[in-house]
């Protein structure tokens, strides 16, 4: 008997939707497409959270995952997910609300907006030659092999519950292959490492780290720098748009710093107070021990004498 719905079939026609207004609206074409997949991955499990009765007092639907969790929904490293947040946040597509201390934030996913602009097109694509690109390039984009696209898209599982993790995050491959191509030192592989989300987040190039390494090697020795760089990640507010030069200034900060440090300290001269009577008294002493020259020739005289009377006996 034919006609029959079929369990494999209908999973093999699950779709997740990704608004059109995407790649029409000017606010949304500068996503990325990893945080376009995102939302539309977001947006499928909103029955999920309703039958978790994740909704507030006013019927909105909210989703309750930490960044891990996301990590493995999106199935991307924990800084991709940082990156997705922030997108979708600046153009008013997600919003996170803290419920306080112990209590897992609420992630809002809003409605994209479309103008009149965006009807327009959707309504004729074929006079669009913008629209029609963007078909091309979704097309083009679907076609290639799951190795082109690592480049440009996380690989995403449509299988609710099967999701792959991948091993290591872009940033870490490229990290190991500048361990492997260089001779940089562990102590500077393990400060990037330990940054790697920042290194993404920025999207700051190791290799522009080990260069700059090896041009100041000499200025500093393997620790300073490290401390150095270090610092730079860490304590550096806002994006780093030029690794190279916030690295110089570190390495001038650093030689500074060492160069007060290292100056000799000057101990203060310790005075010794001596009484006036003292002084005074040491001071008569001295005159009294101090001889003319007539009264040495009188000494002298009176010595000669006495030598010549003990003589004449």
């Amino acid at each position: 008997m034919t006609g029959k719905y079929n369990i494999r079939e209908e999973a093999a026609q699950r779709f997740y939707r990704l608004p059109k207004v995407f790649f029409t609206n000017e606010r949304y074409k500068k996503l990325s497409n990893d945080a376009k997949i995102a939302f539309a991955i977001l947006q499928d499990r909103l029955d999920l959270s309703i039958k978790n009765d994740w909704f507030d007092e006013e019927g909105n639907i909210y989703f309750l995952y930490g960044n891990q969790q996301l990590s493995d929904i999106l199935n991307c490293s924990k800084p991709t997910v940082i990156k997705i947040k922030k997108e979708l946040h600046q153009v008013e597509l997600l919003e996170e609300k803290r419920m306080g201390l112990s209590q897992s934030n609420r992630l809002y996913l809003l409605k994209p907006v479309a103008e009149i602009s965006d009807v327009k097109q959707m309504e004729e694509p074929e006079k669009e030659p913008e629209t029609l690109g963007t078909q091309q390039k979704l097309k083009s984009l679907t076609s290639r092999n799951q190795h082109s696209l690592l480049q440009e898209v996380k690989t995403f599982n449509t299988n609710d519950t099967d999701l792959n993790k991948t091993d290591l995050s872009e940033t870490e491959i490229k990290i190991n292959q500048l361990r492997e191509k260089t001779d940089i030192p562990e102590v500077i592989v393990q400060v990037l490492i330990k940054n790697k989300e920042r290194l993404m987040d920025d999207a700051i190039e190791v290799q522009d780290v080990a260069n700059h390494y090896f041009a100041h090697q000499e200025v500093l020795t393997l620790h300073q720098y490290a401390d150095a760089l270090q610092y730079s990640l860490e304590r550096t507010h806002g994006r780093i748009k030029s690794i190279t030069a916030r690295l110089t200034k570190a390495v001038e900060d650093k030689k500074k710093w060492l160069g007060i440090q290292t100056q000799p300290i000057q101990k203060p001269v310790r005075t010794e107070l001596v009484p006036d009577w003292l002084h005074e008294q040491n001071t008569k002493e001295a005159l009294k021990e101090t001889v003319s020259p007539e009264e040495l020739e009188a000494e002298k005289a009176k010595l000669l004498l006495k030598l010549a009377k003990r003589k004449s006996k």
